[in-house]
Order: C-alpha cells, then structure tokens, then sequence
C-alpha cells in the first residue's frame, strides 16, 4: 500500500471564506498598487501563515511569514500577499520566463476540482508573470499549456525597501493580483486553491545577491502536501465564494460541515488512487477490483462506499465510484487522478 499517502492523509487541508469586494460599483477593478492597507482589503480574512510544503511535522515553520487574503467582485478574484522578507531579489523581466529558479510568488487554482485543466500564475518582485494550464499533474503524465495568458490579468508589486540592493535591509514584499472572472464563479461556488513562495538562500558576490550553490529550493505554501511537489490538488485548500462581504458564523460552520463530510469521501478516493500506484509499480498493472487491491479483513470500509469499481481489459486504467449515504451525489476517481463530483436523484 501508499506509503506516500499514509502520510499525505494526515494533512487537512484548509477551507477558507473568500467574502465580495466591499464596493459601490461592482464593475469597477480595483485599483492595484501591491498595497494590502486599502480600506475594500479589511474585512477579507488573512489565511494562516505559511509552512513548509512537506508539513510542519516534518520541517520546521519558515523563518519568514507569508499569509494571503482574497476577495471578489462580478468579475475578478482578488488576491493579496503579504511576504516578509530582508532580501528582496528577483532578476527576470520578460514575460512567460519559468519563475520559480528565482524567489516568486504562486497560485494555483483548480475551479471544478478535478485536478486537471488547472490554472497556474506565478509572479517575481519585479512584477514579471507566468501563466500556464497543467491539463493534468506532472505525476500523472502533465500535459502543459504553456504560456496561457489571460488578457484581463493585472498585478502590482509594493517593496518595503529596494529590489536587488545588498546594501538596504528590506522588510517585506507583497502582492496584488486581479484575476478574470468572466461569470465564472457565483456565490456558493467552492474551489481549490493553493498558494506556494519559493525561496533560495542568497549570498553577495560583487555587490549582487546570487544564489548559494548546490543548495536546493525552500517552498512555502498555504496548504502543504506532504511532499516536495505542489501539483498535488488533492491537498489544496477549498475556497468558498460567498454572496456578502462579510461571514456570518452560523453559515460558515454549516459550510465547513458540508465540506468534511464530501472531503471524508474524497480522501477514501484517494486512499484507493494511492494504492492503485503502488499496486501498479509493483505488478505493473491496477487491481481491478476492492479484493484484489486489499487484504480481505481490511475491505469493509471500502464494500460499503465503493459504488463501481471499474477496470479496463488490460488494467492499465480504471474508475472507482462513490456515493454518499444520503444520496443527491456521485464521487468519482480515475487512474490519471481526475477526480468529478456529478448530482444524481436520491
């Protein structure tokens, strides 16, 4: 079975409550200028702070904090980065250049949550982006979309200090992105989200900072997952969209609920996803029913909620079904991790 998952599954990932732009002309974009003291920004909620991506069982908190917060009016997501920071660096200054071999900021978006046609930005101090669609997870055989532009997009960078100057201790870096809408989302509407800061460890030569060298990569992130990989939507937080600009407690705890009880489901999906590749590296094909794949004595949790299990001829795809006690839903998981939610009659 998944070692990889058994550790993976320990991680909840968050829910977050992502409340309307406070405005009088909905139509109107917010003015961006990297500064998140602006009046609309004070009654969105900052996320917590950022840990390693592996999870803070396994590595320590970042030195540095970083935390986001996000609101949305008729036609854009707004997302708001606040990244502490004595050194800012960056260098890259063309557009689509690949960010993350230098200090950037990232969002990872996955509106439906079938982890694939996911959207992708990236962003350095210098306000230079990268936008990219994976159709599917690298794991998984990613097949990329690279660049994808959207043409509505807009962004800001505010430094407290000065960019590429060893000379000045910096004290952060934070970020304002407008994200097109295009009627996209409405209230209620839930999507996964991630965020990830990577950070390089930086030295002076000739008065510039350049990286340390054979020292790899730290990635920060909102929701961690459990492994040096971001592409893991599984383990992205959700973020609702709600209709008032700001959160009523009772509703929340209501949404909350109604998330843990489809994430319960979705985590046996993906117990059963995790096995199937281990079951596959090891036989080099998937199991095509629950007995096969698991010892008898452990397969009752699974008989009681696996709705089909279906395999193909040659075992080399599969789909796994499940439905919620209650009826109205059916839950779905592929051999490429492709993961649908479908309403059906109780």
């Amino acid at each position: 079975m998944s070692t990889e998952w058994d550790y993976m599954s320990t991680l909840c990932p968050p829910v977050y409550a992502c409340v309307r732009r406070p405005c009088k002309d909905a139509d109107a974009r917010m003015q961006l200028n990297g500064k998140l003291d602006k009046a609309e920004w004070a009654s969105a909620q900052w996320t917590d702070l950022f840990v390693d991506i592996e999870g803070p069982a396994r590595k320590p908190n970042p030195p540095m904090a970083t935390r986001v917060k996000m609101m949305w009016d008729d036609n854009y997501l707004y997302v708001g980065a606040d990244m502490e920071e004595s050194r800012v660096w960056g260098t890259y200054t063309e557009k689509n250049t690949v960010m993350y071999h230098e200090n950037d900021f990232e969002i990872f978006i996955d509106p439906d949550g079938s982890r694939h046609n996911y959207y992708e930005f990236e962003m350095n101090c210098l306000n230079t982006i990268w936008e990219l669609v994976l159709h599917r997870p690298y794991k998984d055989g990613h097949s990329i979309e690279n660049p994808r532009n959207l043409s509505d997009i807009h962004s800001a960078v505010f430094i407290d200090g000065t960019a590429n100057d060893p000379s000045v201790t910096c004290k952060k870096w934070s970020v304002e992105v407008a994200i097109p809408l295009a009627e996209l989302v409405q209230a209620g509407d839930m999507w996964r989200m991630n965020f990830s800061r990577v950070h390089y460890d930086l030295h002076v030569e000739n008065s510039q900072y350049v990286k340390v060298p054979n020292r790899r990569e730290y990635n920060f992130v909102w929701a961690p997952t459990g492994v040096i990989d971001i592409h893991r939507p599984e383990k992205w937080a959700y973020v609702t969209f709600l209709g008032s600009t700001a959160v009523d407690p009772l509703a929340w705890q209501d949404i909350c609920l109604a998330v843990e009880e489809e994430r319960t489901l979705e985590e046996m999906l993906n117990k059963i996803y995790y096995d199937q590749r281990a079951f596959h590296d090891a036989h080099k094909c998937y199991a095509s029913s629950v007995m096969e794949l698991y010892e008898p004595s452990s397969t009752s949790p699974f008989h009681r909620a696996v709705v089909s299990f279906e395999c193909a001829v040659d075992k080399q795809s599969y789909v796994v079904t499940s439905r919620r006690a209650s009826g109205g839903k059916m839950y779905s998981m592929r051999h490429d991790a492709k993961y649908t939610v479908a309403d059906v009659d109780a």
